[in-house]
């Protein structure tokens, strides 16, 4: 049954006890002030082919400062791309293709500084932490490049439609929505180090030394435990009897993007029902969701998501309304609106960890 609150207060409240029980100091590690400057970015929602917007998009958290970037031919399969990555050693934002071009642009201006051929297909990008490693993910495998001079390092022939990569660098997880298992690949290396059995990952994400996977279809999300292979499964009432595949737009649940709390200590993932969804990352539990309403009216088909003011607030897309917006997690209240202003794949850069 799905968590219903009665009011705000009553929200908040619940959220503040279940943030507490992932973490004693959980009030105290998300602060609001003093914070380094943050910028939100992803690129336009693009369908898995056909031709894109060729449209990045970002926003400096706190302010009203908004910037537009171009990559690729809109239209086209360059201007095609599903998750941007960013490496703060040299402030470059990947703006991975399906035509095969990754596009590679200045994080101040969004103006490009280079571009390179990759993998056909990889529309979803990721930055290894030692800034030394950009990986870049199609539907039929993961290819590996070069922060330096963007030569390829490896490829595999292990795709899908999810990637992340543990905080140390070492290693590459890979899941997809037409997948039966998510693969553990070595870093530098490109050898498969571990196979686990879960099925249909539409977003992956790693905190505290493990490793969250969420299927869109079932609204279950599975905690991978690498070190022992151990694996945990979480049911949540984010669940369309009706799901498909084909018609994603008309369904009225789904797990979309997953995002972790600075300290690691919180997964959140956002729901095509109108909810964030929260996870503790400390003992594989499910803690409740939280209402948001970017259009009173509804629906609010949440996807894009991303954690901002040290884990204060989020930004999230409400992709049915092409709008987005910066929303409490105390209690989902929708502090700022942006117009015409989506993205599938949101990234927080600066401060934090490698996008």
């Amino acid at each position: 049954m799905r968590h219903l609150f009665s009011s705000a207060a009553a929200l908040g409240g619940l959220v503040m006890l279940t943030l507490a029980a992932a973490s004693p100091a959980a009030a105290a590690a998300y602060p609001k002030d003093n914070l380094p400057p943050e910028y939100v970015i992803g690129t336009s929602p693009a369908p898995p082919t056909g031709g894109g917007k060729g449209l990045i998009e970002e926003w400096r958290v706190g302010t009203k400062d908004q910037v537009d970037g171009r990559f690729g031919s809109a239209g086209s399969l360059s201007g095609n791309s599903f998750r941007a990555s960013y490496d703060p050693g040299d402030r470059a934002l990947y703006v991975p293709t399906a035509a095969g071009e990754t596009y590679v642009l200045d994080r101040a201006t969004l103006q490009p500084q280079g571009e390179f051929q990759s993998i056909p297909g990889g529309r979803i990008a990721r930055v290894t932490p030692d800034h030394k490693t950009v990986l870049i993910l199609s539907p039929q495998g993961l290819a590996a490049y070069s922060a330096s001079d963007w030569q390829r390092l490896f490829r595999v022939p292990i795709g899908g439609n999810a990637l992340a990569v543990s905080l140390s660098g070492r290693h590459a997880f890979v899941g997809g929505n037409d997948s039966d298992v998510v693969t553990e690949i070595n870093l530098p290396s490109g050898t498969v180090a571990h196979i686990f059995p879960v099925k249909g990952s539409s977003a992956l994400a790693w905190a505290n030394g493990q490793l969250f996977s969420a299927d869109m279809k079932t609204g279950i999300v599975s905690v991978i435990h690498p070190a022992s292979g151990r694996i945990v499964r979480i049911s949540t009432p984010e669940v369309d009897p009706a799901f498909s595949y084909r018609h994603i737009h008309r369904a009225t649940a789904g797990l979309m993007q997953l995002a972790a709390s600075p300290d690691q200590l919180v997964v959140y993932a956002a729901g095509f029902s109108g909810h964030i969804l929260m996870f503790s990352a400390k003992n594989d539990r499910y803690l409740g969701e939280i209402p948001v309403h970017v259009d009173p009216a509804g629906p609010n088909r949440l996807s894009g998501l991303t954690v901002v003011n040290g884990g204060a607030d989020a930004v999230v897309t409400a992709e049915n309304a092409d709008e987005s917006a910066l929303v409490s997690l105390a209690d989902g209240k929708v502090l700022k609106r942006f117009a015409h202003t989506a993205s599938n794949r949101w990234i927080t850069v600066e401060p934090g960890p490698v996008a």
